[in-house]
């Protein structure tokens, strides 16, 4: 007998230990499988999200800055034959076909082939009595019978001399110089133009058309004595371009390669970005044309450039977001594996007892719990690679990734286990570690404070890099509050003890003393406790603040609830805007002309704003961003005129200077940046004394308050009806606008994510911690019922044990949650992401945030029943043993 137990193995008990702990390898398994899924799929979800709003980025933006594109001469400037110049226009195909097969790859794959056309200048066209004055350019395009339908007349034929050339135009070109189809008309006094056909796009978002201005719409600009003149552009058979550029008219050619939006990833930037870089350094050869060579142009690295700050932006949320939940997981999977060496403890003893090495009791344990954590983490794994093939992943399998997430997952748990085995070993000696943990966490807590405080979150770095500290700090600042509440709860208790001693009952001074000698040990959970609720209330402030920044932004931008841009807007057309049913109020503003200051220092440039002050005020009340109009403003009376200046121009000109020697006096001043001007100089006069500095002339932008209860959607459409050309946009149209961008859901969905996951880890943990406690508290509730203690005294004994650990962990959560939301989002620069001039302030959705704490005490209130229903049955009964 003796001699088989000498032969047989160490690891012999591993199967027996297995078998009677399945409930603790289980959730291992668990654990493992959800960390290896998250940690193998999030990079390929943040970069399918990078890749969408990316794409979102480019579609959003206008063909001019995004296409690679170029002007050039089509023909020389002396009068070319007419045969000629129509042989080097449409020798311009194989030209542009030829550059794009000369691309760098990367480039060639991500544009389309070349469109192009050739111009006229603006040619003034003779004058209707009834009609605005009225300018044409006569445009040339081979594409142009393609993108369009004709629904009056037809298309124009190829011209047959230089006496007359047909033309089309759009309905809305039609209408504006009053031109009838048949009707022959006179540019330049010498080239007949018959219009032969009226048209409509067969899709007005395609990007042909933000090539070809004042086509779809004709452009308005306002003259000198307060009118108005009308620029359009009238499109020629592609057989005409010979006969309009006969007598010597100057045309111009204009080519653009399409960016195909759908091509361009997230991670093929930086190659775009260089192979655009390399394409524009050398001129392109155009051998038919006259220019010979052409230098394109593109705003397109800068867009990509932008989208980069966005994704760094996002991912900088979501390592903020991410980082409670993923230490969660780690701490959780120790205190597993902890609790499944705690069941095996005798096993592993007999094992350093038969004489066993440290590393042998350490592989056994690892062992141990690489039993569940290995399946748990292939399992993981697998199923990372299917969210990778999905759209949610980018449909681009990364089987490397997962794997090593998968291998990670496994050996977290398997680690721990082999660390804390060395605790339970006969005649192991504990190292006092714990000062030396503490102190580390508080420094490099004050450390990343300071550090984030003083230079802020950096969320545009180079390359779209995610600055670490955002995700290092909220288990920092968990950390550390978990170090400070675990030495200020003993002393808490140790007074609850005090005070129990010297009332009546068993129930208060068992369960505090407990709680009091098990602080400590209750150190895992308390930390995955707080990290779960301190990522779920800042996952709650992170949404409403982009909520909120969006909303702000978006009104900032517009100024009004709804805007309307035009040239040369009259009185009338302001007051009829005004009557619009669900309008409050509305009020026009002027920009007009700079005006020179004269100040002790010399003269400065500045444009001026002019608008009703009292109007104003009331449309911009609570805008972001609102101009001031202070009472001081308003006034007529005294020697200067009062005005509202930009920081820049009161800077230079102080508070008092003068305008072609009126005197003027500053009386409040507004940040550079208004969406009225480009111009960083600027004051705002109102209407009753403008006159003195400028000629206001007519209103080219109308502001509009809606009534409460009104659609600022159907108000704008009532005022595109009253100005239909003029350009309308409404606050919640841009709101809509910035959330079209796919980075705006996906932020959203990673902090209700992070929140739930924080939460439900958090929770999950202070159930299992409790549960597992259940089986020693049962066998205190017999005992106790020996010396007759009633069921509800077993029940108010694990009460008073379990309340302090769950207040601990609500108070200490939110406390963390504070100090996150402090040091992360003030410092944090947003608005690449909001499309704001300016930083987001932090905003709290009450009712939301009311939910969240009110659903957090409802599942802590869960929690303190399961663990009383653990840790004491309803009804117990005292052994005969007992006894």
């Amino acid at each position: 007998m003796s001699g088989r137990h000498t032969r047989r193995r160490p690891g012999a008990p591993l199967g027996r230990i297995v078998a009677e702990h399945r409930a603790p390898l289980v959730a291992i398994a668990v654990v493992t499988l959800l960390a290896a899924l998250l940690a193998g799929s999030v990079l390929s979800v943040l970069g399918a999200l990078a890749t969408a709003g990316t794409r979102a980025d480019l579609d959003r933006a206008t063909a001019t800055d995004r296409d690679l594109q170029a002007t050039f001469a089509v023909v020389a400037g002396d009068a070319e034959p007419p045969a000629t110049a129509q042989t080097v226009f449409d020798g311009l195909g194989d030209d542009l076909d030829a550059v794009h097969r000369s691309m760098p790859g990367a480039l060639r794959t991500a544009t389309g082939r070349a469109g192009w056309y050739a111009a006229t200048g603006y040619l003034g066209l003779d004058a209707l009595p009834s009609k605005v004055p009225a300018s044409v350019s006569v445009a040339t395009d081979p594409a142009f019978a393609d993108v369009v339908r004709f629904t009056e007349g037809r298309a124009p034929r190829p011209a047959r001399d230089s006496a007359t050339v047909e033309v089309a135009v759009s309905p809305a070109v039609a209408a504006a110089v009053g031109w009838r189809v048949g009707q022959v008309r006179t540019v330049a006094g010498e080239l007949s133009l018959e219009l032969v056909g009226v048209y409509r796009p067969l899709d007005r978002h395609d990007p042909t058309w933000g090539h070809v201005p004042t086509t779809l719409r004709p452009a308005t600009a306002g003259t000198g004595d307060g009118g108005t003149t009308v620029s359009a552009t009238a499109f020629a058979a592609a057989g005409s371009f010979g006969h309009v550029a006969d007598d010597g008219r100057t045309t111009q050619g204009h080519a653009w390669f399409p960016v195909r939006t759908d091509t361009v990833t997230a991670s093929g930037r930086p190659g775009l970005v260089d192979a655009v870089g390399r394409f524009l350094a050398t001129r392109q050869p155009l051998p038919s044309t006259a220019a010979g060579s052409v230098a394109f142009s593109t705003g397109l690295p800068g867009l990509l450039d932008a989208s980069v700050a966005r994704d760094a932006t996002v991912g900088t949320l979501a390592a903020a977001l991410g980082s409670g939940p993923a230490g969660a997981l780690v701490a959780l999977g120790a205190l597993l594996a902890r609790l499944v060496l705690d069941r095996a403890e005798a096993g592993l003893r007999l094992l350093g007892a038969r004489g066993a090495s440290d590393r042998v009791v350490r592989s056994v344990a690892a062992g141990l719990v690489a039993v569940a954590a290995v399946p748990g983490a292939a399992a993981g794994g697998v199923l990372a690679v299917l969210v990778q093939l999905t759209p949610l992943g980018g449909s681009v399998p990364a089987p490397l990734q997962a794997m090593v997430a998968a291998l990670l997952a496994a050996v977290v748990p398997c680690a721990a286990a082999a660390v804390l085995a060395r605790t339970v070993q006969v005649g192991a000696r504990r190292r006092a570690v714990r000062p030396v943990v503490e102190a580390a966490v508080l420094v490099a807590t004050v450390a990343a404070v300071v550090v984030t405080t003083r230079s802020g979150v950096t969320t545009s770095a180079p390359g779209g890099s995610v600055d670490p500290l955002a995700a290092v700090l909220p288990l920092l600042l968990a950390g550390s509050g978990v170090v400070v509440v675990l030495r200020l709860l003993p002393v808490v208790l140790g007074r609850l003890v005090a005070v129990a001693r010297r009332r009546r009952g068993v129930a208060m001074l068992v369960g505090v003393v407990t709680a009091a000698r098990s602080a400590v040990a209750q150190a895992v959970p308390l930390v995955v406790a707080v990290i779960g609720i301190a990522v779920a209330l800042f996952a709650t402030v992170v949404g409403s603040t982009l909520e909120d920044g969006v909303a702000q932004a978006a009104r900032r931008s517009v100024a009004a609830d709804v805007a309307v841009s035009s040239v040369a807007l009259d009185p009338d057309q302001v007051a009829r805007v005004a009557r619009v049913p669900g309008v409050a109020a509305a009020v026009g503003v002027s920009t007009t002309d700079e005006v020179s200051f004269d100040t002790p220092d010399g003269a400065v440039q500045a444009v001026v704003l002019v608008a009703d002050a009292d109007r104003l005020a009331a449309v911009q009340r609570d805008v972001p961003g609102a101009l001031p109009a202070p009472a001081a403003l308003r006034t007529t009376r005294g020697e200067r005129v009062p005005l509202v200046a930009s920081r820049s121009l009161a800077e230079a000109t102080g508070r008092d200077s003068s305008v072609l020697g009126t005197d003027t006096r500053v009386v409040a001043t507004a940040p550079d940046a208004v969406p009225f001007t480009l111009a960083k100089r600027w004051v705002l006069v109102d209407t009753r004394t403008a006159e003195a500095l400028t000629e206001t002339g007519s209103v080219d932008r109308v502001l509009v308050r809606t009534a409460d209860g009104a659609s600022p959607d159907r108000v704008a459409a009532a005022v595109r009806r009253l100005v239909p050309s003029g350009d309308v946009d409404t606050a919640v149209g841009v709101a809509r606008s910035i959330d079209a961008d796919p980075r705006v859901p996906g932020t959203r969905a990673v902090a209700v994510s992070a929140a739930v996951l924080g939460g439900a880890l958090g929770l999950g943990t202070l159930v299992v911690a409790g549960v597992t406690a259940g089986s020693s508290r049962r066998a205190r509730t017999r005992l106790l019922g020996v010396f007759g203690t009633t069921p509800g005294d077993a029940r108010a004994v694990v009460v008073a044990e379990t309340l302090p650990l769950l207040v601990a962990a609500l108070v200490t959560g939110t406390a963390v949650a504070v100090g996150v939301v402090a040091t992360t989002l003030p410092s944090a620069d947003l608005r690449s992401f909001t499309g704001a001039v300016v930083r987001p302030v932090v905003s709290v959705d009450p009712g939301l945030l009311a939910g969240v704490a009110g659903g957090l005490l409802v599942a802590l209130t869960g929690v303190l029943v399961l663990t009383v229903r653990a840790g004491a049955p309803a009804h117990h009964r005292p052994t005969r043993r007992n006894r």
